[in-house]
């Protein structure tokens, strides 16, 4: 199939993967963005995909030896990831999630793999299984029909030792499932707010009495235990649940796990639809003074990150990746997150030149825009494209510039 050039290629994207690529050293800023490009085009994983979704300006071994050798920083190009979501979410509150994911794998060879317990109690799938645990960082971003997640930043669990989730994540900022002190504390310290799932079973006690003048001691750090049973409930509904109603009671209150720390405790019980209220929930908010729906309503965005990780899956092939080293590994799972997160972004701004590409079904709405139709509008449109020439021309170390066909033989040099 003959190589098609640029024209057309939506200005937004080509300026965000400049922007990526800039923070890595000169010389591998255009294979950096080829590849990019090629994973956001491409589907299933692997490198190979993604570099002959494009006409390549390299041998396919520069791409390999990129990933695996190449002189770039894997924060570098977060950072400047986060630039760009952050300028997008705009000056509205930031909602970050934390959750883990597990990928099985056939070889026990594979970086990080483990017997681990897959907490999803799928019907087809066993208690305990030999698989990869992924804890992403991912941004929630708003979108025209719901909130979407953006991955930032992945981590991979080691084989070995005991650093699991929570440990992962205090590096990583936040939680989203049954939050532990040493995790909510290393977020206040860093100046986040928290909201999350704690054990239903928490010891929670009321603020003390204000201390009467002249009495001896320290003051009173912990009041009376709070009795659930006696808190007023009020139902509320909650748009985040898809305008359920849900039966809340919610109490400022101090946490002996948190050690003094003032939060508002809510507990939720939503309405199931066959009749009836589902399980309590206790939910924290390590801000008091955001009221108990608004609570519940920022807490459901915690569920965005759910058809992430379905995408990543699914479509990018998060574990289909072959690479057998753990950097190597983290490196391309990076440059796959950051296709997908620009592919979101794409989805939230909804330029007029990206919806020009999509032709939706007569099934579906007129006003149906989803990352799955932007990224196959893209990959019938400019599948095979120079996407080296998106960029400006930078500095090499020797030879000349090669626009296709693979690299000279030793011989031949």
């Amino acid at each position: 199939m003959e190589p098609h050039h640029e024209a057309g290629f939506p200005a937004t994207l080509c300026r965000w993967v400049r922007e990526v690529v800039r923070s890595s050293p000169e010389p591998t800023r255009i294979t950096l963005g080829e590849l990019i490009i090629g994973a956001l085009l491409a589907s299933g994983g692997h490198v190979t995909q993604a570099f002959l979704a494009l006409t390549p300006r390299l041998g396919w071994q520069a791409y390999h030896w990129m990933l695996e050798r190449g002189r770039f920083r894997l924060l570098g190009l977060i950072a400047a990831l986060c630039v760009i979501v952050r300028r997008e979410i705009g000056a509205r509150r930031c909602f970050a999630v934390i959750d883990d994911t597990l990928a099985p794998r056939v070889s026990a060879r594979a970086p990080g793999a483990a017997v681990r317990f897959d907490h999803a109690a799928k019907a087809n799938r066993p208690t305990f299984l030999l698989c990869q645990c992924f804890v992403t960082l991912s941004a929630v971003v708003p979108c025209r029909d719901r909130p979407r997640s953006v991955p930032i930043a992945t981590s991979l669990c080691r084989a070995l030792g005991n650093a699991g989730k929570i440990a992962l994540a205090k590096g990583l900022l936040l939680d989203a499932w049954y939050m532990r002190g040493s995790l909510i504390r290393t977020a206040l310290r860093l100046g986040h707010e928290v909201i999350g799932q704690i054990r239903r079973d928490t010891a929670l006690f009321a603020l003390p009495p204000p201390r009467e003048p002249g009495t001896r001691g320290r003051p009173r750090l912990y009041g009376a235990r709070i009795d659930v049973a006696a808190l007023p409930a009020s139902t509320h509904r909650i748009a985040g649940y898809g305008g359920r109603s849900a039966r809340l009671r919610h109490v400022v209150c101090r946490p002996r796990f948190l050690k003094g720390v003032i939060v508002r405790a809510v507990w939720c019980e939503l309405e199931k639809g066959s009749g009836g209220w589902a399980r309590t929930r206790l939910l924290l908010s390590t801000d008091p003074a955001l009221s108990a729906p608004a609570i519940v309503e920022d807490y459901s965005k915690r569920w965005s990150i759910e058809p992430l990780f379905r995408d990543l899956k699914v479509v990018d092939g998060l574990g289909a990746l072959w690479q057998r080293g753990r950097s190597t590994l983290l490196r391309w799972l990076h440059l796959i997150q950051i296709a997908r997160a620009l592919l979101v972004l794409l989805t939230a701004r909804a330029d007029p030149e990206v919806l020009a590409l999509i032709r939706l079904g007569g099934w579906r709405p007129a006003a149906t825009l989803t990352p799955g139709l932007v990224k196959d509008a893209l990959a019938a449109r400019f599948r095979y494209v120079e996407a080296f020439r998106l960029f400006p021309e930078t500095r090499r170390k020797s030879g000349p510039v090669r626009s296709t066909g693979p690299p000279p033989s030793a011989a031949a040099a």
